[in-house]
């Protein structure tokens, strides 16, 4: 036990692995104290670093899980942390955070008038992050432990009535487009599902569709990715006589249009650019400002065909369950979440078939 006489501190000493460390305090307790408190961090965090940062961890967690991440996960990912955490708190040592820090850091970005959404979705992120450094040793809790991220607002899905749609596909003259928006009505299909879909994807004895890749745009490159959202959403779904016949008359559009050109990208794309290459994710999105306008609808956005269909598969009594294997949802209780809004439209008719049941 040591007092130094200019700093009026007392300082106690442990060896670690080999190395003296020392542990500082104003009184003799402190300084015991303050080392009793790290040995006890080692003990629970074996790996423990007390020198790494917030920001460094971070990007060495995402360089392990990117191959855990579909392109569009792990971009999104990067964005934001880039945006939202370590402009604050990059420099902050592991050791260092505390739950009131990103407490403050909630109550930061919502005084800047971020979205409910943004600021869960980041910090959501690094709530993941720091539970791998505690599984890893690297800290011996979680400081994100207790600390509530804000709700997101409960946004009702929109989605077009069977008029509507019937309505849009009638003002769509192209005929590849009109096939793609076609498809999606009667699958329910994400937009970079729907473009990564390739001709030996559908099974045409079998009547079915499976999804085993998507196309994406990353860092203002369109590419083809062999991943899917989620693992659920790597599928198969049964396709109805008429989209069936749809999907067949584009594979003849694309086989005409693979003999035409020399110059053909190969990528057995069902839905692609006339020259093979996928398409711009945010074009087919621009299609959809358009042919709403042309069907006169008050608002169209490409996800709500896939919102459409669901809508209208909840309206004919089917499963919660069989809709979200089709949509390729992770969760039953997201699938219930996002269209439970739909069953008091039904329940008028549940009336009407209780008066009879016994």
């Amino acid at each position: 036990m040591v007092k130094n006489n200019r700093s009026k501190r007392y300082k106690v000493t442990a060896t670690i692995d080999g190395k003296r460390k020392f542990f500082y305090g104003k009184t003799k307790v402190e300084a015991e104290e303050a080392r009793a408190k790290y040995l006890e961090m080692i003990r629970l965090a074996p790996c423990l670093d007390d020198s790494i940062t917030l920001g460094q961890w971070l990007a060495v967690w995402l360089r392990g899980a990117q191959s855990t991440l579909s392109a569009n996960t792990f971009e999104s990912y990067q964005f934001e942390l880039r945006n939202y955490v370590l402009p604050y708190m990059a420099k902050r040592k592991l050791v260092e955070l505390q739950p009131h820090m990103f407490r403050q850091l909630i109550s930061k970005l919502l005084a800047k008038g971020y979205s409910n959404r943004t600021v869960e979705y980041s910090l959501a992120v690094v709530r993941i992050a720091l539970r791998q450094a505690v599984n890893d040793g690297i800290i011996p809790v979680s400081p994100m432990r207790g600390v509530k991220l804000p709700k997101k607002a409960k946004t009702q899905v929109e989605a077009l009535t069977k008029e509507e749609a019937q309505k849009l596909l009638s003002v769509i003259k192209n005929e590849t487009h009109y096939a793609l928006y076609f498809v999606a009505l009667h699958t329910g299909l994400r937009r970079s599902e729907l473009l990564g879909l390739r001709i030996s994807d559908i099974n045409v004895k079998k009547s079915t569709l499976s999804v085993n890749q998507t196309v994406l745009k990353i860092n203002n490159k369109t590419i083809i990715s062999k991943t899917t959202k989620n693992e659920a959403s790597r599928r198969t779904i049964t396709l109805d006589p008429q989209t069936l016949a749809v999907i067949r008359q584009q594979i003849v559009r694309t086989y005409k249009n693979r003999m035409m050109k020399p110059d053909y990208q190969n990528n057995n794309l069902l839905f692609a650019n006339p020259d093979g290459g996928p398409y711009d994710p945010k074009y087919i999105s621009h299609t959809a400002n358009k042919y709403g306008k042309l069907a006169e609808l008050k608002h169209l956005s490409f996800h709500m065909l896939r919102h459409t269909h669901a809508t209208l598969l909840v309206q004919a009594g089917v499963h919660f369950k069989v809709i979200q294997a089709r949509l390729g949802h992770s969760t039953f209780q997201q699938t219930m979440d996002t269209y439970s809004h739909v069953t008091p439209s039904i329940e008028s008719d549940i009336v009407e078939k209780l008066q009879n049941l016994v």
